[in-house]
């Protein structure tokens, strides 16, 4: 049985860094903006953490990503085209621990340069989950800026 768990977390692990880049996606109506150094991008959320609905996961998804872009969130739905970077939050239950896989992919198009994630607590209060979005936006903040570069130069 452990062998099992393992083996499908591993599976959700790999599947959750791939699974948000078909171009039908990217399309889908983002959920916000934000700006990057590099410049605008969207903001999509495609599932929230269990006893979270997705108003209060949405929140904490924009206060959390506040501190590492403070000029940047824009509350307002988006309309077409939607920009080019896109940035997607996803959560993933791990059973039977009680806890979940939050992860964040980063596109420019269709194609994915960046993830992060990190294992949060079901059972944790929105303040915990504002605090894991913060971080993982961090990490990514410093890549947004080194693709650019690497795209420009």
């Amino acid at each position: 049985m452990k062998r099992y768990l393992k083996t499908l977390s591993l599976l959700v692990s790999v599947a959750s860094t791939a699974c948000t880049g078909s171009p039908a996606t990217v399309a889908l109506q983002p959920d916000f903006d934000v700006t990057t150094a590099g410049g605008p991008a969207s903001v999509s959320i495609r599932e929230t953490p269990p006893d979270m609905t997705f108003a209060e996961f949405a929140k904490a998804v924009k206060a959390g990503m506040q501190p590492a872009m403070p000029e940047a969130v824009q509350p307002t739905c988006v309309a077409a085209p939607f920009h080019d970077r896109r940035i997607v939050w996803h959560v993933y239950p791990i059973f039977p621990r009680g806890t979940s896989r939050l992860v964040v992919n980063v596109f420019h198009g269709s194609v994915p340069f960046e993830h992060a994630q990190q294992v949060i607590d079901d059972s944790a209060p929105p303040s915990t989950i504002v605090y894991a979005v913060r971080t993982l936006t961090g990490r990514l903040a410093a890549q947004f800026d080194k693709h650019d570069v690497q795209a420009v130069g």
